[in-house]
């Protein structure tokens, strides 16, 4: 009886969490909903899509790969990068690149892949004194980058309890830290937190282990507007700020030991992304483990009186707890993006909010799907392919313009013209760099109706008698002179020109 209510009851959650999938996809990606609530939100959303329990031995496997979506949720471009695991996804404007840290291998092959804004692969970077680590990277005003990295010491911590648990004398600290590197990949600078941290700052909350004790668990570097570099310490609950020459912490927000009073707000824990925000404020992604509230939190800093003030927040209406992982940005317009990491159905995996906190749009990744961040950011951005379409005397089909290699459509097949079968949303997509490029979205409510476009610029040799047609594909017997229209002909080309 336990069993069948227990097998109630999971059906019925899982029914009642059924998820709209309303946007086209290709095959080897994840599908998702895209919910636009007060309008088009501008810009591109830059994510890292993984499924953390998959295997490629696994039925259906999907492997990791970067992704951006257009202003209305539309898949523009996805990346199938050969990763086992892939996290950091982000664009430079004021260089052209992107950048990806990701893993290769589940033996811990760490590296971190440049593309330029055609997206090619034109680099490859790598540590040079240092376990590679993929939480993030970041290019510096300088032209040089910031790769973060992971290192393992063995300490004695005999004489400390952790949460009731004696330290062990052989106790192996895990440690996190970066490594400045130019563009040739020389080594410019390191920092490493088993250098400058005690391991004894850290909180029970987040567990000891002799054997690896992360005890303080890097997850994000950001250059502070005076060069020196900013780094979130998750399980410290603390933002350290390094001088970039000397390795010496210049201060602390929060945590055990922070050099700040927090004068409005109870502080954070968890936390992911610091960022240094244009007019000077610093914006945290505050998971809240400890407080079981997720939101995106930013500060004005007092270094004179070392007072830390709270001057934006936002909470999701729900209220819900993203307990790993995630993102917030603050744009220049006042608008925001925060992106939930590791959560799922019924709470959305990113949203967009204006600067009065309404919420624009929202991404629902499929169950058990994931980004570690979600950026939205402008791009330039290659050309689109474009769907037209032609009758061939029996059917409708449609067609890419232009010659490509590969082809992926979202009915799943991979030439370059398919059928037109029945109505719906039809996207394309094409090989563009390491990755392939998407059309913009074909609706089509009428099969035996569509509306076919072609460029003015294509040259087809048309035969046999023809019928004029407006570009929504519908017959008209009176043409208007100047206006452009399409000549059907009988042999099913499509030629598209001003009436004379």
């Amino acid at each position: 009886m336990k069993n069948t209510l227990l097998l109630f009851v999971c059906i019925s959650a899982f029914t009642s969490l059924a998820q709209n999938f309303n946007r086209p996809v290709p095959d080897n990606t994840f599908q998702y909903e895209y919910n636009e609530v007060q309008g088009i939100t501008d810009g591109f959303m830059l994510a890292s899509m993984i499924k953390p329990w998959s295997t490629p031995m696994g039925l259906n496997y999907i492997p990791p790969y970067t992704a951006i979506y257009d202003s209305e949720g539309y898949l523009f471009w996805y990346g199938s990068i050969g990763a086992v695991w892939v996290v950091d996804f982000k664009y430079y404007p004021g260089f052209g690149l992107y950048s990806i840290s990701m893993n290769v291998s589940a033996q811990g092959d760490f590296k971190t892949l440049v593309l330029n804004e055609d997206f090619e692969a034109i680099d490859t970077l790598y540590t040079q004194n240092n376990t590679q680590d993929v939480h993030d990277v970041q290019l510096l005003n300088n032209g040089n980058w910031l790769l973060s990295t992971v290192t393992w010491d063995t300490v004695d911590l005999s004489a400390y309890t952790f949460d009731g648990t004696q330290g062990s004398t052989q106790t192996v600290i895990r440690g996190y830290g970066y490594e400045e590197i130019d563009p040739s990949g020389t080594l410019i600078s390191e920092w490493d937190s088993n250098d400058h941290l005690d391991p004894t700052e850290t909180y029970d909350f987040w567990g000891y282990s002799p054997n690896d004790f992360d005890y303080c668990h890097g997850n994000a570097y950001e250059e502070d507007t005076d060069g020196h570099i900013l780094v979130s310490h998750r399980h410290l609950n603390s933002i350290h700020k390094i001088h970039r020459q000397t390795g010496e912490i210049i201060w602390r927000l929060g945590g055990e030991q922070s050099d700040f009073i927090f004068s409005n707000d109870g502080g954070f824990s968890g936390q992911h992304d610091i960022r240094r925000l244009p007019n000077g404020d610093y914006s945290i992604f505050d998971n809240g483990n400890m407080t079981a509230t997720t939101r995106g939190v930013t500060y004005s800093l007092d270094t004179v009186n070392w007072i830390a003030t709270k001057t934006g927040e936002y909470i999701h209406p729900t209220d819900f707890n993203a307990n790993a992982m995630g993102s917030y940005r603050v744009l220049e317009d006042g608008r925001e993006i925060l992106g939930y990491g590791f959560v799922f159905r019924p709470y959305p995996s990113s949203v967009i909010v204006d600067a009065n906190h309404n919420i624009l749009s929202e991404y629902y990744f499929q169950d058990s799907v994931l980004s570690y961040r979600t950026l939205l950011q402008d791009l330039t951005p290659p050309e689109r392919p474009e769907i037209t379409c032609e009758f061939n005397g029996v059917n409708w089909e449609l067609h890419v313009l232009g010659s490509h290699n590969d082809y992926a459509w979202s009915t799943g097949e991979s030439s370059a013209s398919i059928q037109l079968t029945q109505t719906g949303t039809y996207q394309v997509w094409v090989d563009q760099g390491i990755g392939m490029i998407g059309s913009l979205p074909f609706e089509v409510t009428d099969i035996n109706n569509p509306p076919c476009s072609m460029g003015l610029t294509e040259n087809i040799k048309p035969t046999g008698s023809f019928r004029w047609c407006n570009l929504l594909g519908q017959e008209v017997e009176d043409p208007v002179k100047g206006q452009i229209y399409l000549k059907v002909y009988s042999s099913g080309s499509i030629e598209k020109v001003i009436f004379q």
